[in-house]
């Protein structure tokens, strides 16, 4: 991209900014994320811009000391194409400092036109038995491998996992990604915890089969792991019973809002988010909307 084309994405994604949910695939009080298409074909670039917002000064002089977010995800993003993993093509890194302190920064990536988010799969994984089976080995599998380089993503909400037209995972949010000699047990068990306590909120209708098949591939990045089964699959249950009994109690929203797929950039959102595009019979008893 040339510096006039990454000014024209930044100066575009502004003005969705301003609409927010109307015009960005995800819009919250830390970011923004929207859809910019550039030219025509064939040098057309179907772009997705984050834009992290202020933050207070704390976290701004935190910023300019160990990196912006947006600078963070780029190198998380080199580190996962080195083992393998799918992400987000990486096309630029802008920062805006004042006196060292980053004010705000933005990642700019192509757009996966042909993955949509975890749960806008979900209505049509449920009637699709054998995707749904590869698609938890697949989900096992890099989360195994991300394990077993060394590397940790400590926010691992379904919506930062998008599935593609082919079957493979793409992680997201990757600023969050921490290099770690070997994520501990404690990661390890929050990381699978928080993937389950997902499932069992949002689709319960899930067979323990495909559980067991993500388990599995899990496992066989890290053999290791195999004698201590029974161990982590307890303790497991336990994260997840304690975080579902806090969600309970909660007024809970889940801040990432997506249509159900790529849609073309500037037009309106569809009513819902994709967790209310689950059937009704799916939701727990008791549980309260997740669009808030």
């Amino acid at each position: 991209m040339t510096p006039d084309q990454v000014a024209a994405a930044i100066a575009r994604h502004r003005r969705n900014a301003e609409r927010r949910h109307e015009a960005c695939e995800h819009w919250g009080t830390a970011s923004s994320v929207s859809r910019v298409v550039l030219g025509a074909a064939p040098a057309r670039l179907d772009l997705a811009v984050k834009w992290n917002h202020r933050r207070g000064l704390r976290r701004a002089l935190s910023e300019g000391l160990f990196g912006s977010r947006a600078a963070r995800a780029a190198a998380a993003a080199a580190r996962l194409g080195a083992v393998g993993i799918r992400h987000p093509e990486t096309l630029a890194v802008v920062e805006r400092r004042r006196l060292g302190v980053v004010v705000e920064s933005f990642l700019v990536t192509r757009f996966l036109d042909a993955a949509v988010p975890l749960p806008a799969a979900m209505p049509r994984l449920r009637v699709d038995r054998s995707t749904r089976r590869a698609s938890a080995g697949e989900l096992g599998r890099v989360i195994g491998r991300l394990h077993a380089s060394g590397l940790d993503h400590p926010d691992l909400k379904h919506t930062n996992l998008m599935l593609g037209e082919d079957g493979r995972i793409t992680l997201l949010d990757l600023d969050a990604l921490r290099r770690v000699r070997a994520p501990g047990w404690r990661g390890r068990v929050r990381a699978l915890g928080q993937l389950e306590a997902y499932a069992s909120d949002l689709y319960p209708w899930l067979p323990r089969s495909e559980r067991s098949r993500f388990l599995r591939a899990y496992l066989h990045e890290q053999p290791r792991l195999a004698p201590r089964r029974r161990e982590l699959l307890r303790a497991v249950r336990s994260w997840v019973t304690h975080q579902l009994a806090r969600w309970a109690r909660e007024d809970r929203r889940y801040h990432y809002a997506y249509p159900l797929g790529p849609r073309p950039p500037g037009t309106r959102e569809a009513p819902g988010s994709p967790l209310q595009a689950t059937p009704p019979d799916s939701a727990p008893a008791g549980s309260r909307d997740p669009a808030g």
